[in-house]
Parts: structure tokens; C-alpha cells; sequence
């Protein structure tokens, strides 16, 4: 199972991150951004907005926004959580980068 160490680079809609076999992979979002718009009420609806899609992190596992969705706790209460994307659909949907750091290692 592949997953995210850490994010390297923020750029609209595309994330480059170091995976935990430390590839360093770009992953472009916009087409799959693209497909959500279209329903206002789908919690990927908000990532159309490039400062909301600038607030990604990493949890040393995946790429997550803070407060991205609502979820009713056990009581009923309702609780925000945050917004994550499967590593293993992102790692199928990124592009490898050139790394510099291995390059050297190997010269």
C-alpha cells in the first residue's frame, strides 16, 4: 500500500507529494474537482475554491482539508471532520517526478 510522508509543493489543484517509498509524485486534481462541481451538496464542491484547495495537509498517510465535512457523532451531534481522499486512488491518479535526490545518489 503506497501512502503520503509529506507535501512538497501546493499548486492549484495539483499537490506534489514525497510517498512512502520516497517518490516524489505530482497529483492533479482538477478533473477529479471537475466532476464534483456539478453538485453543490458534495463535500468536494469546496476544493473549486484555490485558496480552500491551498489548505491541504498531510496526516503521514493521505492528503486532508481541516473541517471539510460534517459528521453526526454518536450522540447526534453534529461535528466537523476533515475532508480526506484515498492515498491509494491519489498514488493511481499521480504522475512520477523526476527526483533529484536519487539522481545524485546515483552519479
Amino acid at each position: 500500500m503506497k501512502w503520503i510522508k509529506q507535501i512538497i509543493k501546493v499548486e492549484p489543484y495539483t499537490v506534489t507529494c514525497l510517498w512512502n517509498d520516497n517518490e516524489i509524485r505530482k497529483i492533479d486534481l482538477t478533473e477529479f474537482i471537475l466532476r464534483h462541481v456539478e453538485n453543490k451538496n458534495n463535500s468536494y464542491y469546496q476544493l473549486i475554491n484555490k485558496k480552500r484547495f491551498s489548505d491541504v495537509k498531510c496526516d503521514g498517510t493521505s492528503l486532508y482539508w481541516e473541517n471539510g465535512i460534517v459528521i453526526l457523532d454518536y450522540d447526534g451531534t453534529e461535528k466537523s471532520g476533515p475532508l480526506d481522499i484515498d492515498p491509494d486512488f491519489l498514488y493511481n491518479l499521480s504522475e512520477a517526478v523526476e527526483n533529484k535526490m536519487s539522481k545524485e545518489k546515483s552519479a
